[in-house]
């Protein structure tokens, strides 16, 4: 058991190690990093810049309101043990999950882009990868596997939502007074991937002779590798038959469109002491192609009663049946994936951020809010999250700034903060951040001599980083020009 705590805790280490934010929460009051135009396109970098592919901004994001060590290991007798120690009660473990499990994997990789200025106009071009997956589970699924005992268990609330696409755009920002800057940016979208999954019902029975499931639920993938021309035909259809990976198939099929705009304000007040912004992003669409959908109704159950091992081997004859009338599930390709498909449109995950700044001692130290709320692109009941971020921003020199931030109302616990440092001279912008640092840790060796620090508590954990060359600072952004015109 001892050696399963330890890789639990592993996995949790390796997980926060590959993760990344697609949108960096502690970058919102930098003035000089070009990763705050992603929250609103009015807060605009102190230079032009030029990215440089894949090397500019490789994001990720992980976010949970569950994964946390805490959550899986435990402390019993001086010893760590997993939650399906019998020394841990299933209402224990239980207790600390929320109604529904969520999950979010976004990625945003730069492919190219480039800002500049025209006069006070500022201009940003390029394109990105982006991915936006969501997923919900029941915590009834730890309970089948905490307790493997007899009932009913309601895993309804499960939904996949996953969208993958490019997005390229064109955006502006400009002073409309002398005290607000208006932004906007349009964005071109081409679909990559589509998937969505959800059940109306999905009950899974088990007693000490058979399990039993039922469910009801649809479910829809589109692809430029998919081809439903096979299910308008009769005879049997594997799956593989709906795939087609040759390069020339892919790229004609390439044709699943859309688009999005921002657009965001930013207001100064008190000679720009008192800074207020808000902005909505990724309001937008993508159309998906009906020649390349796939998808349908699983409806029905099925009982698994076991496995019969006799000296002359395993006997699995009929051991999946299905019932009430049920054969469409176990016929996958009859039951789910025949029908007129036709194409659909689905919707970005939209946000909308706002931010408060207040700046002193001549724009050195700024304090800042900054609220978010994301409308996820899902059907489920719970459509919305938010959460706020406060940070405390230190600017000593006009080409280094730094931030330390902590973001509340995120099922984040006391003892987690953001940190983010951007390296904006002449020539080189430089930007390093975290925004889930977990001062809760444990020890992976335990006792021992050995050190390495393991975060007990971060439910989420990211970690952003770009590289690229940037442009002079336009005249009305010089040092001096900010010194005659401002906290004067």
């Amino acid at each position: 058991m001892k050696k399963i705590a330890i890789l639990l805790v592993a996995a949790f280490a390796l997980l926060g190690v590959n993760t990344a934010n697609a949108q960096s929460r502690t970058s919102y009051f930098m003035e000089g990093s070009y990763f705050r135009t992603e929250f609103n396109p009015a807060l605009v970098p102190t230079r032009g810049y030029i990215m440089i592919p894949g090397v500019s901004g490789v994001n990720l994001n992980l976010g949970t309101n569950f994964l946390c060590l805490d959550n899986f290991v435990y402390e019993r007798n001086g010893q760590l043990v997993t939650a399906l120690h019998r020394a841990v009660t299933t209402d224990e473990f239980l207790g600390n999950m929320p109604k529904n499990l969520k999950t979010t994997v976004n990625a945003n990789v730069n492919l190219l882009g480039m800002g500049f200025y025209t006069k006070k106009m500022f201009w940003n071009l390029g394109a990105n990868l982006r991915c936006d997956n969501n997923f919900v589970i029941s915590p009834d699924l730890f309970r089948v596997v905490k307790s493997l005992g007899n009932g009913t268990h309601d895993l309804g609330s499960t939904s996949l939502n996953a969208n993958e696409y490019v997005e390229a755009y064109v955006g502006t920002s400009f002073p409309l007074f002398s005290w607000l800057t208006i932004g906007v940016k349009g964005k071109f979208l081409v679909g990559l991937a589509n998937a969505r999954a959800e059940f109306n019902k999905l009950y899974l029975t088990i007693n000490e002779d058979i399990v039993t499931a039922q469910l009801d639920g649809e479910w829809r993938a589109n692809a430029p590798a998919f081809t439903n021309e096979p299910l308008a035909k009769s005879g049997d259809v594997a799956f593989t038959d709906l795939l087609n990976t040759t390069p020339d198939y892919m790229l004609n099929n390439l044709n699943n469109f859309g688009a999005a705009v921002d657009f965001g304000v930013e207001m100064r007040f008190m000679n720009d002491h008192l800074k207020v912004s808000a902005a909505v992003t990724d309001l937008g669409f993508i159309k998906w192609n009906k020649s390349t959908h796939i998808g349908g109704r699983a409806t029905g159950g099925f009982e698994f009663s076991g496995v019969t091992i006799t000296d002359a081997g395993v006997e699995a004859d009929d051991i999946i049946r299905p019932i009430d009338g049920a054969e469409d599930f176990i016929n996958l390709e009859d039951g789910i994936m025949r029908g007129t498909y036709d194409g659909y449109a689905n919707r970005l995950t939209c946000s909308l951020n706002a931010g408060v700044e207040y700046n002193m001692l001549k724009n050195k130290i700024a304090l800042g809010l900054f609220s978010q709320t994301k409308m996820l692109n899902t059907t489920t009941s719970s459509t919305y999250y938010s959460e706020i971020t406060a940070s405390v921003n230190l600017r000593p020199m006009n080409w280094l700034s730094a931030t330390v931030s902590h973001t509340m109302l995120s099922h984040n616990d006391a003892g987690i903060f953001g940190a983010a440092i951007n390296f904006h001279p002449a020539l080189l912008n430089f930007y390093l951040g975290v925004d889930f640092i977990d001062t809760n840790y444990v020890n992976l060796y335990g006792n021992s001599d050995k050190f390495f620090p393991i975060p007990r508590k971060a439910k989420s954990l990211n970690v952003y980083a770009g590289v690229a060359f940037n442009f002079a600072r336009p005249k009305h952004l010089r040092p001096e020009k900010k010194q005659e015109q401002r906290f004067e």
